[in-house]
This record gives structure tokens, sequence and C-alpha cells, in this order.
């Protein structure tokens, strides 16, 4: 038998950190570093490098891209 309740849903405020209940700061902190590691990613596969091109590129060891992506 199929159960007829719904989720209930709740709209978001377009920032998950705010959402979650971090300062207006550090929620904004957080959704900028968000948004730098997305585009860092997006520009490591854009551009088909590995890391460690990536690291060279950017004048940052290798693990710190691994941390970043």
């Amino acid at each position: 038998m199929k159960s007829t309740k719904e989720a209930a849903i709740t709209k978001g405020s377009g920032n998950v950190f705010a959402d979650l209940g971090f300062s207006p700061a550090e929620s904004r902190n957080l959704q900028i570093r968000s948004e730098m590691m997305t585009a860092l990613r997006k520009f490591i596969e854009q551009e088909g490098l590995t890391q460690a091109e990536a690291a060279r590129r950017l004048k940052v060891s290798q693990p710190r891209i691994s941390d970043l992506t």
C-alpha cells in the first residue's frame, strides 16, 4: 500500500551555509570559498591539467590542489 504522506519542503535562502545556521559573515565566507573551489575544479578540467600541473601553474603544492578540489 502506498503512503499518501508528502514530505515538507522548505525553500532555501540561496546560501546553504546560512540555511544550516552559520552566522551571516561565516556563511558568506563559506559560500565564497565554495564558489572559488568550483571555479578551480572547472579551470583544471577545462585546461586538461593534472593536479601536479595545476599546482605548478598556481605555485602551490599538489596536495594543496587535492585539498581544494
